[in-house]
C-alpha cells in the first residue's frame, strides 16, 4: 500500500492505495497539472477528473465498436 496525497484549498487529503494503482494515480495527477506537494485550486482537480472521464468515454466507444465488429464476423 502507498499513500497518495494532495492539498486542495489549504486542506491536505491522504489515502492509501494499492501500489500499482497509487503509481497510476500519482502519474495521472501530475500529467493533469495537479501539484502533489503544494496547494491546488479545485478547478485543477475538476480538470483532472474531466480528463479521465473523457478517456473512459473514449474507451467505452472503442469497446462498443469492437463488440459490433466481432458480432458481424
Amino acid at each position: 500500500m502507498k499513500d497518495v496525497g494532495l492539498t486542495v484549498s489549504g486542506n491536505r487529503y491522504n489515502i492509501k492505495l494499492e501500489d500499482d494503482f497509487a503509481d497510476f494515480v500519482n502519474k495521472d495527477l501530475k500529467e493533469a497539472g495537479v501539484n502533489l506537494n503544494t496547494d491546488n485550486q479545485p478547478d485543477k482537480l475538476l480538470k483532472a477528473y474531466l480528463r479521465l472521464a473523457k478517456q473512459a468515454n473514449n474507451y467505452e466507444s472503442e469497446i462498443e465498436m469492437l463488440i459490433e465488429t466481432l458480432d458481424s464476423i
